[in-house]
């Protein structure tokens, strides 16, 4: 990833293109003001928007129409009609709140967490694909419109469509992608340090088993927080450094200025502009990339040593939604997500080399979900019978084939082998997975619980603490303690009684 990102820092210096493309689509060009002559002209950041005699595709502007005009908003790569409602939020908060319920009633399980990280994956995938510089069919876009409730920032409410705009776009977008995620660490490591407290005051075993299994719901809590912001945070982090003196001149006309190559009527040299930077930079490192390889590395050391199992209490939030090897999964998952975002939003590669590489690791997913099934087994027991179906692994298959499915589509079109069949066998797809995962939540209290979950993570009632005896006379020999009257005669009574 690193080798790949310095090839792109590499590819920088490139000149622009001479007059050659005048009047081509997927160009703009620069004229003289004064004798109306070609000066020269850019590559478009998105090709499909710009067409020919210097004109922008419907609901694109900007110098080279890489930004989406009034009553539009971006999806992917394409810029589409504002809705009539910011469906991204509604769909968000039609999942949040069953998983919140299930969370109240028995507290952030495996199930839940592994279930939630699931859904999470596949819409995001489907979003990251939908970055691929093409131009995307309407039917398939309209189908998916509410993908934007998985960016976990501003974008989810689209404001450019329903209210104003306090400042840039891509400042709004950058800042509420990293504040929450930055809000909630902090309040994790607070009440982590306070639940460590706790087990250290513990006066016995079961309530240290009580603080242990409460700080690892805690700490499940923040492992998919910030899995599922992953994708949006390092997405902002990698396309602030989208600007020409950091990657290219091919696709800008102005040269006089360092421009931000996602709107180009600006510029990265502003001094907000060069403190993001500069904290996208310590987060890119620290977070982006160090992160997943710290939880790789981690995990296969306990995989070593086979203490697994041993720590699933304590560590067992890095890896207890996944069986066996795949134990390292997360991690992995997380480095194919950075990837996916250095080919399609920093660089603009030719599309069909961003689809290939990004088909050919959802193939190998799908390779290792069908053939490994790497998720932790849900299995339903109905009448008393455990039926064979595993859910999750079933789910997991079924989201593997509508991404790679998504991705086939610019391929198959730029073979002029698209039609509206296969846009409508994706959106049956992606439906069909989604009801599955409605349903497979939805009979969570039918699974069969693995012994593992049942030790390590449903916290034990502690038992009730026996009251005390009512107190008599002898409990009281102490040297130096005088006897009451009602003493004297409770031990006179003791000893005629022998």
């Amino acid at each position: 990833m690193i080798i790949l990102l310095a090839g792109l820092a590499f590819l920088g210096p490139s000149t622009a293109h001479a007059c050659s493309h005048q009047n081509e689509a997927g160009y703009h060009c620069m004229y003289n003001s004064t004798s109306g002559d070609c000066v020269h002209c850019a590559r478009c950041f998105f090709p499909d928007s710009c067409l020919t005699n210097n004109s922008c595709a419907v609901g694109t502007a900007g110098p080279t129409c890489e930004v989406c005009s009034t009553g539009h908003f971006r999806l992917g790569s394409v810029c589409v009609a504002c809705p009539g409602a910011p469906w991204g939020a509604v769909y968000l908060g039609s999942i949040l709140l069953p998983v919140v319920i299930a969370t109240l009633i028995s507290g952030f399980t495996v199930s839940i967490a592994t279930k939630v990280k699931q859904l999470g994956h596949f819409l995001q995938f489907l979003l990251l694909t939908l970055n691929i510089r093409f131009d995307w069919p309407i039917l398939i876009i309209q189908s998916l419109v509410c993908l934007p409730g998985v960016h976990f920032n501003s974008h989810t409410l689209i404001p450019e469509c329903f209210f104003g705009l306090p400042m840039r776009q891509f400042y709004l977008r950058w800042t509420t992608a990293l504040l929450p995620v930055i809000v909630v660490v902090f309040l994790v490591y607070i009440l982590d340090k306070m639940k460590r407290r706790k087990i250290s005051r513990a006066r016995n075993e079961e309530e240290i088993k009580v603080h242990r299994c409460r700080r690892g719901q805690l700490r499940r809590v923040a492992m998919t927080v910030f899995v599922l912001t992953y994708s949006p945070v390092a997405t902002m982090i990698i396309r602030g450094f989208a600007c020409q003196n950091t990657l290219s001149t091919d696709v800008v006309l102005d040269h006089t200025d360092n421009t931000f190559l996602y709107d180009q009527e600006h510029t990265c040299s502003e001094i907000p502009f060069q403190i993001i930077q500069a904290l996208s930079l310590v987060y890119l490192i620290l977070v982006v990339i160090l992160v997943p390889l710290v939880l790789l590395f981690w995990v296969l050391k306990l995989k070593k040593f086979k203490l697994l199992k041993e720590n699933l209490a304590t560590h067992g939030w890095m890896y207890e939604s996944y069986s066996g090897w795949f134990c390292v999964l997360e991690p992995a998952l997380m480095l194919r997500k950075t990837l996916s975002i250095l080919l399609t939003d920093l660089y603009p590669i030719q599309p069909l080399v961003q689809t290939g590489v990004n088909l050919f690791f959802s193939g190998v997913y799908l390779l290792v979900v069908v053939l490994g099934r790497p998720y932790r087994p849900a299995k339903w027991r109905v009448c008393g019978k455990v039926l064979p179906l595993d859910m999750h692994n079933s789910f997991e298959t079924l989201a593997a084939i509508c991404v790679c499915f998504l991705q086939v589509v610019p391929i198959v079109k730029h073979m002029d082998l698209y039609n509206e069949y296969i846009g409508i066998t994706l959106i049956v797809l992606t439906g069909c997975a989604q009801l599955l995962w409605v349903v497979m939540f939805a009979g969570m209290s039918q699974e069969v619980k693995v012994e593992e979950e049942i030790d390590h993570t449903e916290p034990m009632v502690p038992a009730k603490e026996k009251k005390r005896t009512k107190f008599v006379f002898w409990h009281r020999n102490k040297v130096g303690e005088g006897l009451t009257s009602v003493e004297l005669t409770a031990r006179e009574k003791a000893l005629t009684t022998f």
